[in-house]
């Protein structure tokens, strides 16, 4: 199987799994993957400039960047976090346990395949993606408070606006 094919499988086979979800799970998780594909972008090209990795092969448009940033990693947050969230230590075991998996087989495979060259321990990527995981679940906390409504009222459906005294009145 060539690289090319593995790394488009890696960016379509994840969003194909997306149709089965509910909406409303979907509509939940949503900003805290893109979210975590926003954070996972930034350590990326930080990881590039510092030369813990070097991408070799990548897919059109995603020149310098892995694939599984937009796909596999958005993809999987929103299924932890629908069958996790609401229960931090459950969250942060399936999270280990999928970054274990993912630091020491895949990315490893992936190097071996010449698709990247890693630079730094797989238990330095494992506390790197732990890490992230934290951050994660606080947005995913504050995204879900009543804080994060009159933080942001605007940007906020209708339907989870609070209303004022005056829109109560009418």
């Amino acid at each position: 199987m060539s690289n090319q094919t593995i790394l488009w499988a890696s960016v379509i086979l994840p969003w194909l799994s997306i149709f089965f979800l509910k909406k409303e799970d979907l509509k939940r998780y949503m900003p805290v993957a893109l979210f975590g594909s926003l954070i996972t972008t930034f350590f990326m090209e930080i990881g590039i400039s510092l030369g813990w990795w070097v991408p070799h092969e990548n897919i059109f448009p995603l020149i310098n960047m892995p694939p599984i940033s937009y796909s596999a990693y958005l993809v999987g947050i929103i299924w932890i976090f629908k069958f996790t969230y609401g229960n931090f230590l459950k969250y942060l075991a399936a999270n280990v346990l999928i970054d274990l998996v993912l630091s020491f087989f895949i990315l490893s495979w992936f190097s071996r395949r010449g698709i990247v060259d890693i630079h730094i321990s797989d238990l330095q990527m494992l506390l790197l993606s732990t890490i992230i995981a934290f951050f994660l679940y606080a947005y995913q906390c504050w995204q879900e408070s009543d804080m994060a409504i009159k933080c942001t009222p605007a940007l906020q459906p209708s339907a989870n606006k609070h209303l004022d005294e005056k829109e109560k009145k009418q």
